[in-house]
């Protein structure tokens, strides 16, 4: 007679778990090199705050932004910039684009009136000048 297998009833279970670790792992590490890529191709926008009499001024590089695309909501304690971004390579005859869409937002150290902010974004600096409340 042939010998008997014990069943073990959470073999399969760990199994499971197991494919779905690879499966999560394999699509976190496509995600984080995406990401990456992103900002190394120069679509990163840095938000500098600082105090400066009544006003409170933000600025930052918004690389390749398409100025008509750029939105700026600006509450009394935060600010949230989203737009595109457009890259244009020419390499010979051959014309590369790249385009992406960005949201950043930043809470503000102090309660600003957003009524009486002034936005500017000239050759993709932007300053935004905010009086404290």
């Amino acid at each position: 007679m042939a010998d008997l297998i014990k069943w073990d009833p959470f073999q399969d279970i760990t199994g499971f778990f197991d494919e779905l670790d690879k499966l999560f792992t394999h699509f976190m590490k496509s995600f984080s090199e995406e990401l990456y890529s992103s900002q190394s191709a120069g679509n990163r926008m840095n938000l500098q705050v600082k105090e400066e009499g009544r006003d409170l001024i933000i600025t930052g590089d918004i690389p390749n932004s398409v100025k008509d695309n750029i939105d700026v909501v600006v509450r009394q304690d935060s600010v949230v910039i989203s737009g595109e971004n457009l890259l244009q390579k020419e390499n010979g005859e051959q014309k590369e684009y790249q385009w992406s869409k960005f949201t950043r937002a930043c809470s503000l150290p102090v309660k600003v009136n957003s009524e009486k902010t002034k936005i500017d974004l000239t050759e993709g600096k932007l300053t935004i000048r905010a009086p404290k409340v």
